[in-house]
């Protein structure tokens, strides 16, 4: 076997981009930076004019919705309804419109490649492409959702804090929570304004936080509405009951945060033998070849 300067180059080119992608891996700081980063994108979406290319995906997620929409099964259905409720349903989008974005994926990106496909392109770079417009809005959703889940469990724990000030005040439950949920904001002012809208259109109080507990994936969420219920039928409290359950998120919290930390260690191990090792022993054996002369020695032929 002959090692060009050529196969070296692509080799070590090959190294290099391994190693960058490794890069964002080991710049990850945790999930919090991962929520500002996300934010951040969130404000430059609202704050800039949106492009041609996301009115065309309007349109056509508009006329392809209501065709696609009910001849998919309705569990296939309801899991996409799961997963907008866990991303908070961002711009109040409906499933329908869901599923149009992903047919404008396929469409778009999938047509595109087939075109080039005719010019003399490849068939498989299409179907490829069109499976990728396909499923890109569920990766999307997916990932918007397990952020928003992170920030209601990092902010509920301050939002019960003030909520159980506010309440010891002397202010009503619901007024308090009104005035806290339109104060803080975020996920968790966002969804108990809506179990409110649902109480004050006759949902009993049970009721709407257990719809409250179903929309959400957040175990410390789910962990205050159980609580919040039986302090109710128990009779404690509730600014002690707030507290207490405030407490006990956040040593949850901490335990939590313990794991993420233990778990890192073998993660970063495992990047470092996988992606970084393999890179830098490509180029130090090309390196020997090349400056040895071996490959004209004919010893590799």
């Amino acid at each position: 076997m002959t090692v060009t300067p050529l196969l070296a180059g692509v080799l070590a080119m090959a190294s290099v981009a391994v190693g960058l992608l490794a890069v964002p891996m080991l710049l990850d700081r945790g999930p919090v930076e991962r929520l500002q980063a996300f934010e951040r994108a969130e404000r430059r979406e609202r704050g800039g004019g949106r492009a041609w290319i996301w009115w065309l995906v309007d349109w056509l997620a508009m006329r392809l919705g209501p065709r696609l929409a009910p001849a998919m099964r309705a569990s296939k259905r309801e899991a996409i309804g799961r997963r907008l409720d866990l991303a908070g349903r961002p711009g109040g989008i409906s499933v329908q419109r869901f599923i149009g974005y992903k047919a404008a994926g396929l469409v778009l990106l999938g047509g595109l490649l087939l075109l080039t496909a005719l010019g003399g392109g490849s068939i498989l770079l299409a179907v490829l492409g069109g499976g990728v417009g396909w499923f890109a809005p569920d990766v999307l959703i997916a990932r918007a959702g397990r952020l928003r889940q992170e920030r209601i469990e990092r902010d509920l724990p301050d939002f019960l804090d003030i909520l159980a000030v506010t309440v010891r005040a002397g202010l009503g439950y619901r007024l308090s929570l009104a005035r806290v949920s339109e104060a803080l904001g975020g996920p968790v002012g966002q969804e108990m304004l809506v179990a409110l809208r649902q109480m004050e259109l006759g949902a009993s109080r049970r009721s709407a936080f257990e719809a409250l507990r179903e929309r959400n994936a957040s175990e410390q969420l789910s962990s205050f509405v159980a609580a919040q219920l039986q302090a109710e039928e128990l009779g404690v409290p509730l600014s002690e009951a707030l507290n207490d359950i405030a407490a006990d998120m956040r040593r949850a919290s901490h335990q939590a945060a313990r794991r993420r930390a233990a778990r890192a260690t073998p993660r970063v191990s495992l990047i470092v033998t996988s992606l970084i090792v393999p890179g830098t022993m490509i180029l130090i054996v090309v390196s020997i070849i090349l400056g040895s002369g071996l490959q004209d020695s004919g010893i590799l032929q």
